[in-house]
């Protein structure tokens, strides 16, 4: 999507395995440090895979009203928390005028998956009547972005977005769109994921996509390493304030960075394996190259899905040298999954808010577990150390299962 009028991009926040805020995120991902550890939600005993990123106690929530609180899933508290970081930061104090030119749009593959199966548990161990009041809205995957409108009595569009790994990515995608359109003037945008549940946990491991390292929890995820066998489920938010850039400006509010361009591509190979010859990634990239109006050697920085199963590293690196040719010999790539894990419809917000403070800071946070390269996966990588340098225009890539691919760009000139 071609973005004419400028989208500044004036809060963020994020609750990850890291931390419960984003300075301690990142704090984590400068220092190489793992989220990943044993599962506590529950007792994962007879699961293959009995570990996970588990988000830290969250400080929930001052000034939160506990009628707005009660009967919502962890999703849309993470959510919320997130929500709170990046408006305080944004300055933002939506008026009574502002309010219905203010919209929320939140990713989520999952929704409230805990608070369905809990329930489902308690029917079948004590029937209808344990079941919650509650469960008909406490599962809803738009709960997230009716709290949050519900938080600041917002009065613009608010709405879901899933597709599954790229959720929280396609919502910063239709973000972008209401702005451009002329829809609102201000959107808190991104994804909210709490899927550290036995069924999801079971099911990806049926699936065969998730490590099993589980006496080596912090070494599980190892994107692009020769050794890798999967990815390590993870929950967490991350949510952005985007704005039209004149109604920033005329508030007075401190820019972080620009959105320059989304790509968005459909891959119809398979419902879980991306097509071999990356075609469906090449395509979400070079759509978003093309709405930033630039050249693959105008990109400092790729972050990259990353995930750490055998298959889609090896395709997502495939589509890389496809789209930036020699180049990419001297492009950067990171990979944050390695110490997150795979936060789901939430990684790909969490993603581009790592992109934009490593374009601002002018550091890149190191791949983690990244001791033995695929020589099937042959890229510059962000290995051992933080890389400094100046990152002005970056690449954050979110691909998912059915084939949804997105591609965000952003820019910044450094921290002001």
């Amino acid at each position: 999507m071609q973005i004419n009028k400028r989208i500044a991009i004036t809060g963020m926040g994020a609750v990850t395995p890291l931390g419960s805020n984003l300075d301690a995120t990142w704090e984590g991902l400068l220092a190489g440090r793992s989220g990943i550890g044993p599962v506590t939600r529950f007792d994962a005993e007879g699961l293959p895979c009995r570990i996970a990123g588990e988000v830290p106690p969250l400080n929930l929530l001052p000034g939160m009203s506990s009628k707005l609180l009660r009967g919502l899933d962890s999703f849309a508290l993470f959510a919320l928390a997130a929500c709170e970081e990046a408006v305080l930061q944004s300055g933002l104090e939506v008026s009574v005028r502002e309010r219905e030119r203010t919209g929320v749009v939140i990713g989520s593959s999952r929704g409230g998956i805990g608070t369905l199966e809990s329930n489902f548990q308690n029917y079948g161990e004590r029937g209808y009547h344990s079941l919650s009041p509650r469960l008909t809205v406490s599962s809803l995957i738009n709960q997230a972005p009716s709290a949050i409108a519900q938080r600041y009595q917002l009065t613009g569009p608010a709405l879901a977005v899933s597709t599954a790994c790229s959720s929280g990515a396609h919502a910063v995608v239709e973000a972008a769109r209401m702005i451009k359109t002329d829809e609102v003037d201000v959107v808190l945008t991104g994804g909210a994921e709490a899927p550290v549940t036995r069924i999801i946990l079971g099911g990806f491991a049926r699936a065969r996509a998730l490590s099993r390292r589980n006496e080596d929890p912090e070494n599980a995820c190892r994107p692009f390493d020769r050794h890798r066998e999967g990815f390590v489920i993870a929950e967490g938010a991350g949510i952005l304030v985007l704005e039209r850039w004149g109604h920033a400006e005329a508030r007075g509010a401190a820019i972080l960075g620009e959105l320059v361009g989304c790509g968005t591509a459909t891959d119809p190979h398979h419902m879980t394996a991306p097509d071999p010859t990356g075609e469906g990634m090449v395509r979400a990239m070079r759509a978003a190259l093309r709405a930033a109006g630039i050249g693959p050697d105008e990109v400092d920085l790729v972050n990259a899905h990353g995930t750490g199963t055998a298959l889609n590293d090896r395709v997502e690196a495939k589509a890389l040298r496809r789209v930036f040719g020699p180049g990419i010999e001297r492009l950067p790539v990171c990979a944050v999954k390695s110490m997150t894990g795979h936060m789901l419809g939430a990684s790909g917000a969490v993603e581009l808010i790592v992109s934009l403070l490593s374009a601002r800071i002018g550091q890149v946070p190191p791949i983690r577990n990244l001791d033995d390269p695929d020589p099937d996966c042959r890229l510059n990588f962000v290995r051992g150390r933080p890389l400094r340098g100046r990152f002005s225009t970056v690449v954050s890539n979110s691909f998912a299962f059915g084939g949804a691919n997105v591609v965000l760009l952003v820019r910044c000139s450094g921290k002001s």
